[in-house]
């Protein structure tokens, strides 16, 4: 197969914003709010005294002593708050079923039957566990798991209700409980119908329960922003509520991410999980562990589909179905979604394409005279 002029997927999974509240006796929602603080920062980095040549600067005793003021906001729990909440909500279509643009009818075709094959396969039941892994251990709370225990309680449009107790009693590659696997069970199932159904329109409504101790910081997501005189250097992502008050919160692309870091496909030795990209982006190491050279990234495997076609068709008559983990990788990625189509030539290229060949061909018949 070979990629289109025009391809493209919608993706399938929307995660909403998460908010973080707190209760009291009086209220059941109080939005935790970010607090402005003015620092003395220190003069700690190396280009402040090096230059890129680890030659020292021609600087006074003093000249690194000197603090450097930084506004920036923080974010605490209140005093005796003993837990936080954290809650989003998450939609679920079946968009990987079949391209959402496509300028070939071939492939258009090809990708559709794929999707078919793969769903008879049974593959969309490994996905939606994957995904509702992350969702059940808290994973999209990012450095505000590590804290106490923390209970996080699933509400779906099916109108079930699921709960997991303690998430620190749960462990990714560990065996399940029997209560909190058939939880896992359960919601994978709902997720699944909702990847592989267009009919079906569902949604969940998920919160974390977080046990704190006194005055606990927390972390959200932080903005990137051009700072103006006067502005906080570092600040947090915001709802604004009814009552005017601003909640900070985790955008919805940190929660798509989190869900997404299922990739433990890309190397034979792989140690950890990487959100699905397609060229394997790790950004602990900033490396591309799916680099074109290896072979292993999206856009390599993706031409590959008709031989994944016929591997899928294959396993539809095996006593026991297996499939590749290279096939489970490229769905994923359309579950993400994105535009993988090639650049069409611009009309330049192609002109200058035709003069070369000309060129050539000029060149052929004088040789050949």
């Amino acid at each position: 197969m070979e990629l289109c002029n025009i391809l493209k997927y919608d993706r399938s999974l929307y995660p909403s914003k998460a908010v973080f509240y707190y209760k009291t006796e009086e209220k059941d929602f109080i939005p935790l709010q970010a607090d402005i603080s003015h620092i003395r920062g220190q003069k700690a980095g190396f280009t402040e005294a090096f230059t890129s040549k680890f030659e020292s600067k021609n600087l006074q005793p003093q000249d690194l002593a000197y603090s450097n003021p930084l506004i920036i906001e923080e974010c605490y729990v209140p005093p005796n708050v003993e837990h936080l909440y954290c809650r989003f909500s998450l939609r679920v279509m079946a968009k990987s079923l079949r391209p959402s643009g496509c300028s070939n009818p071939e492939v258009f075709a090809l990708l559709e039957e794929l999707a078919i094959t793969f769903h008879e396969c049974g593959g969309y039941q490994e996905l939606a566990k994957r995904y509702c892994k992350n969702l059940l251990l808290g994973t999209w709370l990012w450095r505000n798991q590590n804290t106490g225990n923390t209970q996080i309680e699933i509400k779906t449009s099916s109108g079930n209700f699921y709960q997991i107790t303690n998430t620190r009693q749960l462990d990714w590659g560990s065996r399940w409980p029997k209560d909190a696997q058939q939880v896992l069970d359960e919601l994978s199932h709902e997720l699944h119908l909702a990847l592989t159904d267009p009919k079906v329109f569902w949604s969940a409504d998920i919160t974390a329960k977080i046990e704190t101790v006194f005055c606990q910081e927390i972390y959200p997501s932080q903005l990137m922003i051009d700072k103006d005189k006067g502005e906080a250097s570092k600040q947090f992502a915001k709802v604004e509520c009814l009552d005017g008050l601003k909640a900070v919160s985790f955008n919805s692309v940190k929660i798509g991410a989190a869900l997404q870091l299922i990739d433990d496909w890309w190397g034979e030795d792989a140690h950890k999980r990487l959100r699905v990209h397609e060229f394997g982006a790790d950004q602990e190491f900033i490396v591309a562990r799916r680099s074109p050279e290896s072979m292993r990234s999206f856009y390599a495997l993706f031409v590959k589909s008709e031989h994944y076609l016929d591997e899928l068709k294959k396993q539809l008559l095996a006593a026991e179905v297996y499939i590749s983990s290279d096939i489970y990788y490229v769905f994923a990625v359309l579950i993400k979604g994105g535009m993988f189509q090639k650049k069409a030539e611009s009309k330049n290229t192609e002109t200058e394409t035709k003069k070369k060949a000309g060129t050539t061909r000029k060149a052929y018949t004088k040789e050949k005279a």
